[in-house]
Parts: structure tokens; sequence; C-alpha cells
């Protein structure tokens, strides 16, 4: 009886820890030396270029809130979690997407406005280490050619 008692209290722990996810909340610094090198694109999913300056997230639930300074300026991204397709509405128009938190990463996906008006594609994922200290931040961008690239960001936690 003792044994199918601790059995199920470690069960319930472990269920607990699961169901209690990961978070993403935090102040994040950039790391230069572990992240790829800045390109004309912008930093972070972000539009304009210029070094990354560091993330303030904020996570509740199925919520992630991202802000990052752009133009001296703090600039805050919603996504909501649940796999359904939402809407930003920004200055340069709206960006569908999809984000899905899976273990230690939220991938989203969808498109944003580009040049011209046009609707390009968006990927990136957040991923944070086991440890909690680290954050990973890779976007990919489609070039006029039609070549994806990739860029990974690490920031460290304050």
């Amino acid at each position: 009886m003792k044994k199918a008692l601790l059995l199920l209290a470690i069960l319930l722990g472990l269920t607990a820890i699961v169901l209690a996810g990961v978070d993403f909340s935090g102040t994040w610094a950039p790391n230069a030396e572990k992240s790829d090198p800045a390109r004309g694109g912008g930093a972070g999913g972000g539009r304009g270029g210029g070094a990354p300056t560091d993330l303030v997230i904020k996570q509740t639930g199925n919520e992630m809130v991202i802000t990052r300074t752009m133009g001296g300026n703090p600039v805050e991204t919603k996504y909501i979690m649940d796999g359904a397709e939402h809407t930003l509405t920004t200055q340069m128009g709206d960006t569908k997407y999809k984000a899905v938190l899976s273990g230690n990463a939220v991938s989203i996906t969808g498109t944003q406005p580009g040049r011209g008006g046009e609707a390009t594609p968006l990927k990136a994922s957040y991923t944070l280490a086991e440890d909690g200290k680290t954050l990973t931040v890779a976007t990919a961008r489609v070039g006029q050619d039609g070549t994806e690239t990739v860029r990974k960001q690490v920031y460290d936690k304050k």
C-alpha cells in the first residue's frame, strides 16, 4: 500500500511539472558571440536594422507578449499559442500567424506584409534551453531569389 501511495505521489508530481510547461518570461540580453551576424533585414523578426536589443517576454497561459525597442520606441508583439490563425495589425499591415507551444519551443508560421504590399512568409521559433537561462530565436526569410535563409539569435536571461 505504501509503495502504491508513493508511486501515485511521484506520478502526480511529474504530471504537475509537465502541465506547468516552460515559461519564457523574463528580460533577455542579446549574446552576440553565439548569434549569427546581423543582416539588412533586422533583428529578431523586426523590420529595422541595427544591433539587437533586449527582449522582455511576459507569458501568461497560452499568451506570450514580446517587447523590444525599435527606433528608440518599445514595440509589443502579442502571440496566442493555441495553433489557431490570428491577426496582428501593425503600421505595415496585417500579419496572419499561427503559434504553437510544443515542449520548450514556440513555433510561429504565417504571412506578414512585405515590400510592395505583397504577403511574405513568416517563420520563427523561440526555443528555451533546458536550464531556462538561454533563449534562441531563429527567423527565416525568403530573399528576392526565393532562397530561404535562417538567422539565429541567442539571448541570455538577465
